[in-house]
């Protein structure tokens, strides 16, 4: 386990002075990497399906529903800090994979809740740690999103709040957040 200096670190330096005492965390989820291009990792996108017109897989979208897998990019200060892909399920869980290194604890998972017709809000719990892969804490990851009313993308904004160990409060970030949806063609 060698550099686990991972998602966690570059927000780890917004709040350094909440940090000087502490090690510098560590994860995955949503959190940047100092070690990461600030460059959006692209993915293509959807082309329209040639007989109908629609866009493939549309049938099984419902008019401004979260449900299905998604691209999502977080933003933080005017930058790309994360690029995932992340899955909302039926029943109220939701799965994220970001792109970072496998070895570096690349799957996070969550739960959310309609709040509006085309509203949702999440709240995504993740484990910190040192550069040694010791646990420091945890950041608890929330979002409140509203899906486009054809359910092809989601915006909204989320804030990260971090806790040592004890459960003692370290420090907060927010940026806005947007989605993407995949469809199967």
């Amino acid at each position: 386990m060698k550099e686990m200096l991972i998602t966690k670190s570059l927000f780890a330096a917004v709040v350094t002075g909440l940090y000087l005492l502490a090690a510098t965390p560590a994860g995955a989820c949503v959190v940047p990497s100092a070690t990461r291009s600030s460059q959006e990792v692209l993915v293509p996108a959807e082309p329209p399906d040639s007989e109908s017109g629609a866009t493939a897989g549309s049938q099984w979208t419902h008019r401004g529903s979260i449900v299905g897998l998604w691209k999502t990019v977080y933003y933080y200060q005017g930058q790309v800090s994360d690029v995932a892909f992340e899955s909302w399920e039926r029943g109220g869980t939701e799965i994220l994979n970001d792109y970072t290194n496998p070895i570096e604890d690349n799957v996070c998972l969550g739960v959310w809740a309609q709040t509006g017709p085309r509203s949702f809000k999440l709240k995504h719990p993740s484990w910190t740690f040192d550069t040694s892969g010791n646990l420091t804490g945890t950041a608890i990851i929330r979002a409140k999103v509203t899906v486009d009313d054809d359910a092809d993308t989601f915006s909204g904004t989320y804030t990260v709040d971090f806790y040592d160990t004890s459960g003692h409060f370290l420090g907060h970030v927010e940026g806005p957040v947007k989605g993407t949806r995949i469809r199967v063609d």
